[in-house]
């Protein structure tokens, strides 16, 4: 007996040991990878667009992301509310402008991306910051004005003012987003609303981004645009992100944490990319070993801490932007 038991602490000592000696199988495999080859499938006019592609590890790992709804679906949602700040004595009515209140009586977890523009309340406001809104939960957004001289609610049928914001837009142009991420300036931000607008025609009483609807020459571009690049990614399981470029440039990268959450997010996306390509791009003219160098910086994105660049929840990677 005891034979036996001295056998076993020797059989389990040496098979740990070969356990310590033996190789690592591990690989290091980047976590994203560009598709850089030119596809014309992508390319329309003054843009194109190259996918960026998950690892099956990553996109396992980021299961929990999968069923998170973005800010245009979750604004459907009567359980879910943007609405402006209201004082209640505590501050001046006129702090309020850089942030909203979100109320999320709903079930489900909601991702506000940096960028995403909202119509109503006292003005059209675009959203500052990325963030998560867990289930039941009522937190402050940060944003900025996007439409410069108004601050009144409109009115309801029964002549009763809304603070609500009943309407989503969609991700502000690139050079918009780059503009307010790199300036965190108000004034900075409504000047390049104006450089937009007045670019396509599209000013209007009160200097509302969202003007650019009123301007048929843009709005007939974009939704050529749209209908070209609108249902690429709708069969594909690994792609996550986007690198956009037009002329000799790259406009941005964006990549998200599942592949749910990037086609959620595509088209209002494709928005940001496709005004900027129609109000200061050119000819596509794409250099290899700038899409070398950016495969790069993106390969281990999940591993960087940059929180300009980077956001995170419950450390795992829920969107960068490189803009």
């Amino acid at each position: 007996m005891r034979y036996i038991s001295f056998l076993a602490i020797v059989l389990f000592l040496f098979a740990c040991q070969n356990k310590e000696l033996a190789p690592d199988t591990t690989t290091n495999e980047p976590s994203f990878s560009i598709q850089s080859a030119e596809n014309p499938e992508l390319n329309y006019e003054h843009l194109q667009l190259y996918p960026i592609n998950a690892s099956s590890p990553f996109i396992e790992q980021q299961s929990k992301l999968s069923n998170w709804k973005s800010l245009d679906e979750a604004i459907e949602n009567k359980r879910f509310r943007i609405t402006e700040k209201k004082p209640f004595g505590r501050f001046n009515d006129n702090g309020a402008v850089n942030q909203l209140t979100i109320q999320n009586k709903s079930d489900e977890t909601i991702f506000i991306m940096s960028g995403d523009v909202m119509q109503g309340g006292k003005q059209d406001r675009m959203i500052a910051q990325d963030l998560i809104v867990p289930p039941n939960t009522i937190m402050d957004v940060p944003v900025f004005c996007v439409e410069k001289g108004r601050w009144t609610p409109e009115m309801d049928e029964n002549n009763k003012e809304i603070f609500a914001f009943k309407g989503y837009y969609n991700v502000a142009s690139n050079d918009l987003r780059r503009t307010m991420k790199n300036t965190n300036n108000q004034e900075a931000v409504w000047k390049k609303v104006g450089e937009i607008t007045s670019a396509q025609n599209a000013n209007t009483s009160t200097g509302t981004y969202t003007g650019l609807e009123g301007a048929d020459d843009f709005t007939h571009s974009r939704e050529q645009y749209l209908r070209f690049f609108e249902d690429k990614f709708e069969r594909t399981e690994n792609v996550v992100g986007i690198v956009a470029v037009s002329g000799g440039k790259v406009l941005g990268v964006d990549i998200f944490g599942h592949p749910n959450l990037f086609k959620s997010k595509y088209e209002s996306l494709l928005h940001s990319y496709i005004t900027e390509a129609i109000t200061n791009g050119n000819e596509v003219r794409t250099s290899s070993e700038r899409l070398e160098k950016l495969q790069t910086k993106i390969a281990n994105v999940d591993k960087l801490t940059d929180k300009k660049a980077v956001f995170k929840h419950k450390k795992q990677l829920v969107h960068f932007a490189d803009l």
